[in-house]
């Protein structure tokens, strides 16, 4: 009989202890943001979807130098296959995709690129339906100069 009420006398307490915290919050503005119409303001350190950039001509401004692949902690996540280009004795892209599925966004990549190739964006919304749809080639990679500038823009404004 002890027992029951001694239970009952805390069950009571930490009801009135869990309607004092309702109450502490009834007042207060609510912080949730309304997510598909109001978009989070994001954070400049903010590392989202990788992309690779282009000079102003439109070409790629990777070197193949595949620091990138070496660097990444996630076994074989960047796939880069070069070859020689007989005309101008440089390497050249043949190949380079990134599976986003299993992307840690650890941001070594774009630390370790000598020439500043690789970068991270500001797009979060990766969700899809199929892995497949998450691997992406060179082609959905690679951005437009305006966007590659745009890019390297915002990077530059982050860095100060």
């Amino acid at each position: 009989m002890k027992n029951v009420i001694s239970r009952t006398i805390s069950g009571i307490i930490e009801i009135g202890r869990g309607m004092s915290t309702i109450m502490k919050h009834f007042f207060r503005k609510p912080i949730t943001q309304e997510y598909p119409e109001n978009k989070p303001e994001l954070n400049a350190s903010f590392r989202g979807r990788l992309a690779l950039l282009t000079d102003n001509e439109g070409s790629d401004v990777c070197i193949g130098c595949k620091s990138c692949m070496k660097v990444c902690p996630c076994d074989d996540l960047i796939q880069i296959e070069t070859s020689k280009d007989p005309e101008t004795k440089k390497l050249k892209i043949e190949q380079f995709t990134i599976d986003i599925g299993r992307c840690i966004f650890c941001g070594n990549c774009t630390e370790v690129c000598p020439v500043n190739a690789i970068v991270t964006t500001d797009r979060f919304e990766l969700a899809d339906y199929s892995r497949e749809s998450l691997v992406l080639d060179k082609k959905g990679l690679t951005l437009g100069p305006e966007e590659s500038e745009r890019v390297r823009d915002r990077k530059e404004r982050n860095s100060k």
